[in-house]
């Protein structure tokens, strides 16, 4: 099982390369050029490959590309390409971060993105290096690997390794709740730790900045300073995005109505006939709000993941709950929106 991927003093960042990066030419589409064309010894000719085959592919949408950045220093590299029969084409992990297993998070998020279309998925790789994480790729279940058609190295036979889908995809599904919810930096998981379920009119104003405070007669201070998905109920019934808890403030009703009425986002009618018959309740403060670009239906999620998800009621806490757990990690991950501040040694390009 992998390690977490613990950060205590440094911050990680994980980007994805697609089409804009490319057309733009961003400074993460260029992290991602300079971090794989250090395979040049290894591997002679992968800048034409890049500036060929993969710069082709981001354009295109047909590949997409993924750094991780420690303390926005590039330390991990990976291309993938749809398709019926999709590729893993390079993952490259700095040698000094191999021990975090960060190839556990790359090789989720390739099988992620190639979901939509894939049967098989395959790549090729050196044998020493097949030899070295046999158990690796293994538990993603590329279970043999035979030499390859083309060879890329002098001294080192390269490999071909293959999987259907379906068994990569459920080895991904169980991987889910270790490969995100155990990743942390510092002391905040790389996830969310809740699930904070809200009507689709408060939703809509937490999401464009104009209401900042949710109020609830039941919550936890545990929640201070991290970060919570939002849901939004029927009819969208589904992950929107996350925001961070900056404050929870209790206190009487009406001091909390004096306090951060303007923050609320609702008439003090309304305020009045929610916390009526309440001596205490709950202020959110919320920042750092992210949404997403779609929400992402529950149903779809249930589907994709094979498990039930039954709508939360108020909030939810994802520390005891795999199946939302999961479902959180795969809608960060489906939107890209893995990009927090504060393995294998490499694939063969193909």
């Amino acid at each position: 099982m992998s390690r977490q991927l613990e950060f205590p003093r440094e911050s990680f960042r994980l980007v994805r390369i697609g089409r804009d990066d490319a057309r733009r030419l961003s400074d993460d589409f260029h992290e991602l050029r300079h971090l794989i064309l250090q395979n040049e010894q290894a591997y002679p000719g992968i800048d034409r490959w890049f500036d060929g085959r993969v710069m082709e592919g981001l354009r295109n949408g047909q590949r997409t590309g993924f750094i991780g950045l420690l303390s926005e220093r590039p330390v991990a590299a990976a291309i993938v390409k749809r398709g019926e029969k999709a590729k893993f084409c390079h993952l490259r992990i700095m040698e000094e971060e191999r021990s975090r297993s960060l190839g556990d998070l790359f090789f989720v998020l390739m099988a992620l993105e190639v979901r939509q279309r894939a049967r098989e998925v395959h790549f090729t790789l050196p044998e020493s290096v097949w030899e070295d994480r046999k158990g690796f790729f293994k538990s993603f279940t590329f279970d043999t690997a035979e030499k390859s058609g083309k060879q890329y190295r002098i001294f080192d036979t390269e490999l071909f390794a293959a999987t259907t889908f379906a068994q990569l995809d459920a080895s991904v599904k169980a991987k889910l709740p270790k490969v995100f919810g155990h990743i942390t930096i510092g002391q905040h998981s790389l996830l969310t730790g809740a699930v904070l379920a809200l009507q689709p009119d408060p939703l809509s104003k937490i999401l464009d900045g104009s209401k900042t405070v949710e109020i609830r007669t039941r919550f936890s201070k545990e929640w201070e300073g991290r970060r919570i998905s939002l849901y939004g109920t029927r009819p969208i019934s589904g992950l929107a995005g996350e925001a961070r808890v900056a404050r929870v403030i209790t206190g009487d009703p009406n001091k909390i109505w004096e306090t951060f009425g303007h923050a609320i986002g609702c008439q003090r009618s309304e305020y009045d006939q929610y916390v009526i018959g309440r001596d205490i309740v709950y202020a959110i403060v919320l920042d750092e709000v992210s949404a997403f670009s779609d929400p992402v239906p529950v149903s779809q999620l249930s589907h994709l993941l094979g498990v039930p998800l039954p709508a939360p009621q108020s909030y939810l806490n994802l520390s005891n709950n795999d199946g939302w757990l999961s479902a959180v990690a795969l809608a960060a991950a489906l939107q890209g929106s893995l990009t927090l501040r504060g393995a294998p040694k490499s694939l063969a390009r193909t």
